[in-house]
């Protein structure tokens, strides 16, 4: 069938459209333009459709099937006009679709009406494409607050503007649908579900369930309300079973379809738990903890009730079961097990991303109360629900890679770029580009930058009479620099058999530190490697391991970067996916920059295998030991690290006591992921005012894990501070100097310089 669903990057949208897929059927996502988790629905529906379709013949085609999943970036207000975009019929129409679900939003009267009207433009675009049913998310928010079992039948009493919001639109929808059948004999079924409280992967960070879980596996404190209401939760994977038992059902509607919440009532449907598994909240918080090992602890009674007051859920599903059969199968202990197995495995892969090999249980590091991310900002609503986390560095013994052991960042397909248009940036990409096409005398040839964000260094090369070229995952941002008048398509080196564009085979590629945050930077390397010219040559740049230890600088570490390479295993790992390094060049102090040429793969294998021979010669081995062995392995001392970690710790308690003592008022400059890191694992967190930063996609948002709030330059003027501390490797002259233009001697300033905090004036 053809199918829509809008709100398709929520927690029930993926979901719902991972099953869709995995049963053939096409597909179409209506996402926000421009929005931040199109890289996370890529990722979590290609995961869902990828289970949901074994067995079937078709296949997914790099996890998700790409000639049957559509995603159309369209705002909820307009979608009446959708028939413009689809240009067929379609069978159903799911609209999940809702701005302002948090709970900040619930009471905003403007905010709630806007989504009925957008969701009559739904129903309408529906209507428009043909469908015979359309399926609407509604919530147990409508009943209000109950003492009674939760019938379809009964009278709605809603306290929140989120729940009146619903229950308007179900009226007036059911309305539409009965008029259109009368007056044009159009027959579009409304179906309404009322879905109460669901858990499972995917759900937002900040839910109860998630929240308990991470609290409970660090062994903190759960600080929560009094937990004494009735409670009933029901997993993700029975919901969407429900969802499209309702859907699919060939059972038709009773007679007398109506939407009045009374009696004649037959669209709307309660999707819950059993009510043999209701039982009181604290119940399943107390569960939550035994199943993590009695680890950590609660204390009731110190959080407020939500917005729509102390809500007691006591639902009845017999109304869907008469109709569909359905029933959840999941019980609560077995959905967290579940849970706990997910977050066991984004914690630790076990495996090298290199070479394969299963790394050592003993990790080099643990760095605790770590952003969960540097691009993931949250903001005031998302805010309450962000938290740091734990993450073990590890050395592989097979290959000498030093990386994170856990799942990459949901948008690690993504470049995302603040600093590509500084005058630093600037300068080197254009020393840089000069050296690379006068050496090898490249004017004339075709350039590929691979992850080129919005073609911020693009712009640097057109300077030069060669042909650029990029690609780019983010739609959004293959959008911004193709309105710059850059030649940029969408796309992501995804594996050996991917095809970058129409325009290869390419003579030079260009990545500009991106290969860090791959999870199978072999792949990435083989896909560019394919869409060479045989004597095709590139440019690649990625931070500094080297840097790092040599300055111990341990808030140069976040999750973003799974990988840190040395200039000796960022060789191995080209060499390995056949690239030969020409040169290579520290650039910035801390970047690694080097230049490749295309090469055969085996003449890399035979150059390992003879420096193992040499080296297994010297130690007395054997040729049999050789094998498996590509060059010796060194073990990374990370002790400047540790020591690092602790003295900045001091450092930074004893500037903010000091500045306290004397009355004066700290701000910090760099929302960067070094920014964040430091914010979350010192004092700043608990003194800086706010952190400023010229990226206006940063402002009005939460530095993650320390939730300081971010500032566009001009905020000093209206909230002055006595001293701004720099944290921006490779950008503190240039920032210091816009300081000093700026606010004149009006501020001190200080900057974060390897592991010494430093005055600059």
């Amino acid at each position: 069938m053809n199918l829509v669903v809008t709100g398709a990057t929520s927690f029930l949208g993926t979901a719902l459209i991972g099953q869709l897929l995995g049963q053939g059927h096409q597909v179409y996502g209506v996402v926000r333009p421009g929005s931040r988790n199109l890289s996370a629905l890529t990722e979590a529906v290609r995961d869902r459709a990828a289970v949901s379709c074994q067995g079937r013949e078709d296949g997914f085609m790099g996890g998700v099937c790409q000639d049957r999943f559509h995603i159309l970036e369209m705002e909820l207000g307009s979608l009446d006009q959708i028939s413009q975009v689809i240009k067929h019929p379609c069978d159903i129409f799911f609209h999940f679709g809702w701005d302002g679900s948090g709970s900040h939003n619930r009471t905003k009267t403007d905010v709630q009406q806007k989504n009925v009207e957008d969701s009559l433009k739904a129903l309408r675009g529906a209507k428009s494409l043909g469908c015979r049913r359309f399926l609407f998310s509604g919530s147990q928010a409508e009943y209000g607050v109950c003492r009674t079992v939760m019938r379809e039948d009964m009278e709605c009493h809603p306290v929140s503007e989120y729940g009146k919001a619903k229950v308007e639109f179900g009226k007036r929808a059911g309305e539409l649908c009965r008029l259109w059948a009368r007056d044009e004999g159009f027959e579009m079924e409304y179906i309404h579900a009322r879905i109460f409280s669901v858990y499972g992967p995917g759900d937002h960070p900040w839910s109860l369930v998630n929240t308990c879980l991470d609290t409970f596996l660090k062994g903190k404190v759960m600080e929560l309300g009094a937990c004494t209401q009735q409670w009933n939760y029901l997993y993700i994977e029975d919901l969407v079973k429900g969802l499209l038992a309702l859907a699919f059902s060939e059972e038709p509607a009773p007679d007398g379809t109506d939407f009045s919440g009374s009696a004649s009532d037959s669209g709307i449907y309660n999707l819950a738990a059993p009510g043999t598994w209701t039982r009181p909240l604290r119940e399943y918080v107390e569960m939550m903890r035994r199943l993590c090992g009695d680890r950590g602890r609660c204390v009731y009674g110190k959080l407020p009730p939500n917005a729509e007051g102390p809500a007691n859920l006591m639902p009845s599903i017999e109304k869907i079961r008469t109709r569909t059969g359905w029933k959840p199968e999941i019980s609560f202990e077995e959905g967290i097990m579940r849970m706990l197995d997910i977050k066991k495995k984004e914690t630790r892969k076990g495996r090298c991303i290199l070479c394969g090999r299963e790394l050592d249980k003993t990790e080099l590091m643990e760095l605790e109360d770590m952003p969960a991310s540097a691009q993931d900002i949250p903001d005031e609503h998302e805010v309450k629900g962000d938290h740091g986390i734990t993450l073990q560095l590890h050395q592989c013994r097979g290959c000498g890679l030093v990386q994170f052991d856990c799942e990459p960042v949901g948008y690690y397909r993504d470049v995302i770029r603040s600093g590509g248009y500084s005058t630093t940036m600037v300068d080197l990409r254009t020393r840089q580009y000069r050296h690379l096409i006068e050496t090898y005398h490249l004017e004339g040839k075709k350039f590929l930058e691979v992850g080129c964000g919005r073609g911020e260094f693009l712009n640097v090369l057109t300077q030069f009479p060669v042909k650029a070229y990029g690609v780019e995952h983010r739609q959004a941002l293959v959008e911004a620099a193709a309105g710059d008048g850059l030649c940029v398509v969408r796309g992501f080196a995804e594996n050996g058999d991917t095809v970058l564009g129409e325009d290869g085979p390419y003579d030079v590629f260009l990545s500009f530190n991106f290969l860090e945050h791959q999870p199978n930077p072999g792949g990435m390397l083989d896909c560019i490697r394919n869409n060479l010219a045989e004597d095709g040559m590139g440019l690649i740049t990625v931070p500094s391991l080297e840097y790092i230890l040599r300055y111990n600088g341990y808030y140069e570490l976040l999750r973003d970067h799974i990988a840190y390479y040395t200039f000796d295993t960022l060789e191995t790992l080209l060499e390995r996916h056949g690239f030969q390094v020409l040169e290579k060049e520290m650039v910035n102090r801390d970047t690694l920059s080097v230049i490749v040429r295309k090469q055969d793969p085996e003449a890399g294998r035979d150059k390992r295998a003879a420096a193992g021979s040499l080296r297994k010669a010297e130690q007395g081995g054997t040729a049999d030991e050789t094998a498996a062995v590509d060059r010796s392995i060194a073990p990374v001392d990370i002790s400047g690290l540790t020591a690092s970690l602790k003295d900045i710790r001091q450092q930074m308690e004893a500037l903010c006591g000091r500045l306290k003592e004397e009355g004066r008022s700290l701000a910090v400059w760099g929302a960067s992921h070094q920014g964040f890191t430091l914010a979350a694992t010192t004092a700043l967190k608990d003194h800086a005012r706010y952190i400023i930063d010229s990226a206006p996609f940063k402002q009005g948002r939460f530095a993650p894990a320390s939730h300081l709030p971010i500032v566009a330059p001009d905020h000093w003027t209206e909230d002055p501070v006595d001293v701004i501390l720099i944290i921006a490797p490779g950008y503190t002259e240039e920032i210091a100097g816009s300081i000093r233009e700026r606010f004149g001697d009006q501020v001190g300033i200080m900057a974060m310089r390897s592991d010494k905090v430093e005055e600059l004036s």
